[in-house]
């Protein structure tokens, strides 16, 4: 079991698939906005952490060992009141807590004053990763029950952390690489039970405003320091990485004209329009892997 366990294809893909999908089926049992549905989100994203990182360290040196603490931040914002986290202060929340977590992360780099290319895609993908985070937070619940609404802003999260993933570990980061593949997996599974109860003619739930502020700024923050410090990634893979929350508030708004009308299909057009720039990122970061089959690690 211990073996089993030890496994890094069972600890990244397969074991957070399956607790996914337990957190799917808890949901429908205690209803989607319930604090004890965002606060075993919280425990399995610090579980996820430290396998991947390891104990928190204090105090934190290297960009790795503040991660942790920046999941603790986003946990906190997570199980915030709800009238913080919705409109124009949970814009300004994300706008203010993912700038703070930028700078920690890489004020090391930019106390060194050098305007390379990968800071210069760094700090475009920070833009961009506030931004996509910003306008999200912003968005209020639709009124109608549209098929496609509860999937929305997971997929724009699966896709930037399955996206990420594969450039960090083709940019020669794997354990941030690790650690958003978990979470790709993790909110795989949970998407995976709401299409079924779709499927089936029910109702999917959605996260709530806390558990998708709490899962927007982890796998914000990861992108951010594959892209401030994974040396080999691909400065356009992560440019692109980081849109899919943009994205998905762009199908939020012109769903409308892009989206079927058969409800089955709504959800699975909507994930792959937001995919789009993820899907792009993977093959750019594929293509352009420095040494070809040695994935950037020669």
């Amino acid at each position: 079991m211990s073996a089993l366990l030890g496994n890094p294809m069972v600890t990244t893909a397969a074991l957070p698939l399956l607790l996914g999908i337990a957190l799917a089926l808890l949901a429908r049992l205690v209803g989607q906005a319930s604090l004890v549905l965002t606060l075993l989100w919280s425990a399995l994203i610090l579980f996820f952490y430290r396998d991947t990182f390891g104990p928190p360290v204090l105090p934190p040196v290297a960009a790795s060992q503040k991660l942790i603490y920046l999941a603790f931040a986003g946990i906190v914002i997570g199980l915030l009141p709800e009238r913080v986290r919705g409109g124009r202060a949970a814009a300004l929340l994300a706008v203010v807590a993912l700038a703070l977590a930028f700078l920690w992360l890489g004020w090391r780099r930019f106390a060194a004053g050098s305007l390379d290319p990968q800071m210069m895609a760094a700090i475009v993908v920070g833009l961009l990763t506030i931004v996509g985070a910003a306008m999200l937070a912003a968005q209020q619940p639709s009124p109608s029950a549209l098929a496609e609404e509860p999937f929305l802003v997971p997929a724009a999260v699966l896709t930037l952390s399955l996206s990420g993933a594969v450039v960090s570990v083709l940019g020669a980061s794997i354990v941030t690489g690790q650690l958003l593949g978990s979470l790709a997996a993790l909110i795989g599974g949970w998407c995976l039970v709401q299409y079924l109860a779709e499927l089936r003619g029910g109702a999917a739930a959605s996260w709530g405003k806390g558990v998708e502020s709490l899962l927007l700024y982890a796998a914000a923050t990861v992108l951010l320091q594959v892209a401030l410090l994974a040396p080999k990634a691909n400065p356009v893979a992560l440019v692109l990485s980081s849109l899919p929350p943009i994205a998905a508030v762009l199908v939020r708004g012109w769903r409308q004209g892009l989206l079927p009308g058969t409800r089955p299909l709504r959800p699975i057009v909507a994930g792959l329009l937001i995919a789009i720039p993820a899907m792009l990122a993977i093959v750019t970061a594929i293509v352009w892997a420095p040494h070809g089959a040695a994935l950037g690690f020669s």
